[in-house]
Order: C-alpha cells, then sequence, then structure tokens
C-alpha cells in the first residue's frame, strides 16, 4: 500500500466516491442506502449509510466532521474515527439539534406521497447533497511509557489540574 494514497471502493453500487478540490481541507462524503428516505427525530441521532469503505497508511487517521451547511441547519455529525485497519462501510452519526424531523431523502423526486403522512414539519436533505466531510490527518508515531502519578505531576505545566474554564478566558 502507498503511503500517501487513500483507497476508495463503493460498498453499494449507487455510492459516491469522495472527492475534494485541492483548495478544501476535507473529502465530500454522500448518503447512500436503499430507503426512500430516513427520518431523523428531533434531539435523535441516527447512522446514514455512506456506501464507501477505504484503505489508507497508520501513518493517518480519517475524521468525520460536519459541513457549514449542514451545521448552519442545525444539524451536527457527531463522533466519526476511522481508523486506518477499519475496512466496512462509513457510517455517519447525525444528530437532529431541531424540533422538526429531518428526512435524508434517498432519490432525486421522492413524490410527496412517499413521504410519511402526518402533521409534522420536515426538513429535507437531498441524497446528492454531501452530509458530512471527511479529513485527513497525519499522526504522530509515539511511545508510551507508563510512569506513576507523582512522577507525571513533577512534570509542571501551567494548567496543572485546572478544570473546565481554568483559564479565565
Amino acid at each position: 500500500m502507498n503511503d500517501n494514497q487513500i483507497y476508495w471502493a463503493k460498498v453499494k453500487p449507487q455510492a459516491v466516491i469522495p472527492s475534494k478540490r485541492d483548495e478544501d481541507a476535507g473529502y465530500d462524503l454522500y448518503p447512500c442506502f436503499d430507503e426512500d428516505y430516513i427520518m431523523i427525530a428531533p434531539h435523535q441521532v441516527k447512522m446514514i449509510p455512506l456506501g464507501i469503505a477505504s484503505a489508507f497508511s497508520d501513518r493517518y487517521v480519517v475524521l468525520l466532521k460536519e459541513r457549514g451547511s449542514t451545521g448552519t441547519k442545525n444539524i451536527a455529525q457527531r463522533s466519526g474515527v476511522i481508523d486506518s485497519g477499519y475496512r466496512g462501510e462509513y457510517m455517519c452519526p447525525v444528530s437532529n439539534l431541531n424540533d422538526d424531523h429531518i428526512l435524508v431523502l434517498a432519490k432525486a423526486h421522492v413524490n410527496e406521497a412517499q413521504l410519511p403522512k402526518s402533521e409534522l414539519a420536515y426538513c429535507m436533505i437531498p441524497y446528492e447533497k454531501a452530509i458530512c466531510q471527511a479529513l485527513i490527518l497525519e499522526l504522530p508515531k509515539l511511545e508510551n511509557k507508563e510512569i506513576s502519578y507523582d512522577e507525571l505531576l513533577e512534570m509542571r505545566s501551567e494548567r496543572m489540574e485546572g478544570k473546565l474554564g481554568s483559564s479565565g478566558k
């Protein structure tokens, strides 16, 4: 495996291989599933399949992050660390921070009759819209060494045991 290459594979034939412009930090990742839509209730987290898998050097890690356009709609992409040894399908954990339901639509032109019948309001995300982005970061190689807590406390820092808010900023 080439250390400077990320290898993308489609887990599902309709998946979109991630891409990015040279000036962009992240690769755009798109939802990919068989249902007509996935509904995310208010304040709920759902795993959205992305239909892709990857292989890359253990010098790197992939971090899934929300895109600006989804973040402005109060849609958060939660944890997402893809280790170099993982070969399974990428899944994007999406949190709905809205009071309305979110529908991630799988088809470009879903007929209104196919949508759930209710009095609920919906925020719709079309299938063709990237749902998150993948940042690829290089990892430093560090050696582990166990020491006692007393030895650790001898290694002075400005913060030491200061907790949340300790900087006073």
